[in-house]
């Protein structure tokens, strides 16, 4: 299945997940179980009353409210609520910090507790990012000792082992449906590693992937549940076919001090970040291929990716894994962010390639492991080379009528025809031609003998040879 490329965050669910392979076998999984509906009108899943119905920005996900109170403190500090990135407005590219949010949460979202569910306000967002990772946390207009004053229970966090074994069991609660409003649900599967994944222009690194059924529009931001260690994991944020694709939530957990977040906590991962766009004349595409010129030589494929960042310098470095955009190692010095044109060659090898961008404040700031987690990797597909051939295929009928059928191999674009009688047209000459607007035709036997003639044009304009095909009478 092709990733498409998601113009804007308009979706509750990301659908149509990329995924590279982990170590998975499905011979490992444990067989995953139907969803079951939960209820909570005598307290007998309490435990999950800190999952509910988040609606902001226009979408409506699942948010899970967080145990972070300390043992000293107590549970006086701010309410925080913990969901996907892209349910909180998150834009690829930027590392959100302090936002204000409007929206609002309903606790105790079970189908038999609908005239009990608690409905609080959010206040703020207090970090988000879809680059890397998908999260977003996000706090709100209540403190957690009021929450827990109406029996709203929160999860804490754990940590996801970084190559957890292949079937690990985990649960999964959410809702699978942004329009029934018919409350939680449970589901039961196997967890597996994956090193990467990717949306349209969205990659994401050291991700989860699970098994569980019954997930679908709406179910972004619920939370993966370890039901061995009794602790939330990661947080749902894609689905591909029968698969649903989760984040692990460990950077998030060194961030709390005495009931409050503070991002610059030593443990805490989150910041520092950046703001970074591509510029409207970039001519940037995320396929290319290298140029076949005259004389059969090829040109080679270039980035040419311009941006814009809100940081005075940036680093970066090409890679063939987006896991390295994480590593130290090949990371360019410095460069001011006047200069922000990367325009390296691209492979040679066919296959996708990935461009890692982080911004820095000074020349001589070096990629801490905070700010490699929120690098953003650019993904870009490289073609094999070559210039596109003109495919087309015809089928003959009993009544003389003739199809005809044009193919499009990897990298083509669009067709352009032309057509008339076989002795005044010329494939050769480039007047007369129209782009095609038909992929399959059906020529009638009364305008037969028809010379048609064909050139395919492919993602960097290259132009096929010239493609005839004369369609003559039956038995003639």
């Amino acid at each position: 299945m092709k990733p498409s490329l998601l113009i804007a965050l308009s979706c509750a669910l990301l659908g149509t997940q990329a995924y590279a392979t982990g170590n998975d076998s499905a011979a490992q999984r444990t067989p995953a179980t139907a969803p079951v509906t939960l209820t909570n009108s005598n307290g007998e899943n309490a435990q999950w009353t800190g999952i509910g119905r988040l609606s902001l920005a226009g979408k409506r996900c699942i948010g899970t409210l967080l145990d972070t109170h300390d043992a000293l403190a107590g549970p006086n500090g701010p309410a925080y609520v913990l969901t996907a990135g892209h349910c909180a407005g998150g834009v690829n590219g930027k590392i959100l910090v302090d936002q204000p949010a409007e929206g609002s949460i309903q606790f105790n979202y079970f189908t038999d507790t609908v005239r009990q569910r608690h409905t609080r306000p959010l206040k703020r967002t207090v970090w988000n990012s879809t680059q890397g990772a998908d999260l977003a946390l996000l706090e709100l207009d209540a403190t957690l000792d009021e929450l827990l004053a109406l029996g709203i229970t929160p999860l804490k966090l754990g940590a996801s082992p970084a190559s957890p074994a292949s079937g690990a069991a985990v649960w999964v609660i959410g809702e699978p449906s942004a329009s029934t409003d018919n409350g939680l649900r449970l589901s039961k599967c196997s967890e597996w590693y994956a090193p990467t994944a990717s949306v349209g222009s969205w990659v994401w690194r050291n991700v989860r992937n699970n098994d569980c059924q019954g997930l679908g529009t709406g179910v972004s931001g619920s939370p993966v549940f370890d039901p061995n260690l009794g602790r939330l994991t990661s947080v749902i944020n894609s689905l591909q076919g029968d698969e649903a694709g989760s984040i692990p939530v460990h950077r998030i957990s060194g961030c709390f001090a005495a009931g409050q977040v503070d991002l610059g906590l030593d443990g805490c991962n989150l910041v520092p970040g950046f703001q970074l766009e591509q510029r409207p004349d970039s001519a940037f595409k995320t396929s290319t291929k290298a140029r076949t010129l005259d004389d059969g030589t090829l040109q080679p494929a270039t980035w040419n990716f311009a941006f814009n960042i809100d940081t005075p310098r940036y680093r970066y470095k090409l890679a063939a894994d987006a896991l390295a955009c994480e590593e130290p190692t090949g990371y360019s010095g410095t460069i001011l962010a006047s200069e922000a044109l990367i325009n390296d060659a691209v492979g040679p090898e066919p296959g996708t390639h990935y461009l890692c961008l982080m911004g820095v404040q000074s020349a001589d700031q070096r990629p801490s492991h905070a700010l490699m987690a929120n690098s953003l990797s650019i993904a870009l597909k490289l073609l094999p080379p070559g210039k596109p051939t003109a495919q087309v295929t015809r089928e003959a009928f009993e009544d003389g009528n003739i199809s005809l059928s044009w193919h499009k191999e990897p990298g083509v674009l669009f067709y352009r025809v032309k057509r008339g009688a076989p002795d005044t047209t010329d494939c050769e000459d480039p007047a007369g031609y129209r782009l095609l607007r038909q992929e399959h035709i059906v020529v009638k036997a009364s305008k037969l003998p028809l010379k048609v003639c064909s050139v395919a044009i492919d993602l960097i304009e290259q132009r096929s040879a010239h493609r005839t095909d004369l369609l003559e009478e039956s038995g003639a």
